[in-house]
């Protein structure tokens, strides 16, 4: 299980560098990123449950909010939410599904980028026009490379999985 921890924090942070440093700026699109960590925390709370998927959350928001400009708990809160539901639902869809895979990650993406909508109208920094502008572009892209990285993430976990009786 040691082993997962540590893969876990890898790839929170390699997502934490490719989304917050300005030399990856390559993979914006109109002016979008994919938010990688996120996309890995849905997997993770999918895969191994929302304990997991909500702890995975908390610190690699945490980490987000450090890094960027945003008051504390602003990119925290809606991936701890999201983190919960997904890991609820689990194993109870069908994974290797590209469309559901795609459409989990893109109602995810939804529903953290309103969340944070919410939050951001709350300490004033926020227009509606963000909707168009970031979060159906994000929800989007997310969902388009969902089935590619999810599928690197369940060779990355393999064993665990197996152990656990899920592959």
């Amino acid at each position: 299980m040691i082993v997962s921890y540590i893969y876990t924090a890898l790839i929170i942070l390699i997502s934490l560098l490719v989304q917050g440093h300005s030399s990856f700026d390559v993979v914006r699109i109109a002016g979008v990123k994919p938010d990688l960590m996120f996309i890995a925390i849905v997997y993770l709370s999918y895969c191994f449950g929302s304990f997991y998927g909500e702890v995975t959350a908390f610190v690699s928001g945490l980490l987000h909010d450090a890094v960027s400009n945003s008051p504390l708990g602003l990119l925290t809160f809606p991936k701890v939410a999201v983190a919960f539901v997904v890991g609820m639902f689990g194993r109870s869809l069908f994974k290797n599904n590209i469309l559901t895979t795609s459409l989990l990650l893109f109602a995810a993406s939804l529903v953290k980028g309103f969340l944070t909508l919410f939050l951001s109208y709350v300490f004033h920094e926020a227009s509606a026009s963000s909707i168009l502008s970031i979060i159906l572009p994000e929800s989007f892209y997310n969902a388009l490379l969902a089935p590619p990285l999810f599928f690197i993430f369940d060779k990355i976990f393999e064993r665990e999985l197996e152990r656990e009786g899920y592959m």
